[in-house]
């Protein structure tokens, strides 16, 4: 959520060569309170309970690869895989937008906290803004997946849409 909402707010960022704006500063303290999320993400992705744990839902396995393979004949033949949450596509997917919000939290917390609005940035830290910016593809495009399989998925008859909006998922 903050993730998105950062990255939406990123055009009210402006160029921060100039005085910093309130566009600037919300994007700002907005990109931090993902890079937060996305730091307990990956904690919790590490030490958390095992369904949430990467080592048993990333596609780095044998079998893994083949659950993915097996879920894109599928797709192929109009058909929506059945698969418990984080299992092959779906971990694929889901590991693509935790990869994407990790590189956006990563090169955003660098220009958080060492670039100052008002004053032209040396290359490096130019560097990191341009690294930031691939996120403004790379976030629609994950996007853009995510929402198709979930309007996919409630087409289907699956409302796990609603779990992750606290909704009944009646």
């Amino acid at each position: 959520m903050f993730g998105v909402a950062a990255w939406l707010s990123g055009d009210l960022a402006g160029d921060d060569e100039r005085a910093a704006s309130l566009g600037f500063t919300l994007h700002s303290w907005l990109g931090i309170a993902a890079s937060a999320a996305v730091g307990l993400r990956l904690v919790w992705g590490l030490i958390g309970p095992r369904n949430a744990r990467f080592s048993s839902w990333l596609p780095v396995t044998r079998e893994r690869l083949r659950l993915v393979l097996e879920d894109v004949g599928t797709l192929l033949r109009f058909r929506l895989p059945e698969r418990p949450a984080h299992q092959g596509l779906a971990g694929v997917v889901q590991s693509f937008g935790l990869i994407v919000f990790a590189w956006a939290a990563a090169t955003g917390s660098v220009l958080f906290f060492l670039l100052e609005p008002g004053v032209r940035p040396g290359p490096s830290l130019d560097f990191v803004k341009e690294l930031h910016k691939v996120g403004e593809t790379l976030i629609p495009a994950f996007l853009a997946i995510h929402v198709g399989a979930t309007i996919a998925h409630a087409l289907a008859g699956d409302a796990g849409w609603r779990r992750m909006l606290f909704l009944s998922s009646k």
